[in-house]
């Protein structure tokens, strides 16, 4: 793990994907629509990364954190991807050391993510409370 995240430098979503997103749909609305699921989707999968850590499921825990990978980085949020190729290749090699702490701190990259989105979007992008634990 010797290299470090770029967290504080690096913007909470890649420029120029959330607006060839935007272009792509001519529409707020869908834009919202498709950030709120991925925010809702991987606050989700990253309950069940913590719950295939708990267990020590290496495959579904690099499966989980593949999966999150995929979606931020199509999406643009380049820091949460990071933080989910560390995670995929922790569960490649079932070396847990250090991935509750990379676990919050992908939490803390969504965080950031959904706080810009409601910053360029508005409310309307948070998922609902208890939409994902």
């Amino acid at each position: 793990m010797g290299q470090s995240l770029k967290t504080v430098d690096e913007p909470s979503l890649a420029p120029g994907v959330f607006d060839r997103l935007q272009q792509a749909t001519a529409d707020t609305a869908s834009v919202a629509e498709l950030y709120r699921d991925y925010l809702a989707d991987v606050r989700s999968a990253l309950v069940e990364l913590r719950s295939a850590l708990e267990r020590k499921q290496a495959e579904e825990f690099r499966s989980r954190a593949h999966y999150v990978k995929g979606s931020s980085l199509i999406l643009g949020a380049n820091v949460v991807a990071q933080c989910c190729t560390k995670l995929e290749e922790m569960g490649r090699h079932s070396e847990f050391s250090g991935a509750e702490q990379l676990l919050d701190r992908t939490a803390s990259a969504i965080d950031r993510v959904e706080a810009e989105l409601v910053m360029r979007l508005g409310p309307v992008v948070a998922p609902a409370k208890g939409s994902a634990a």
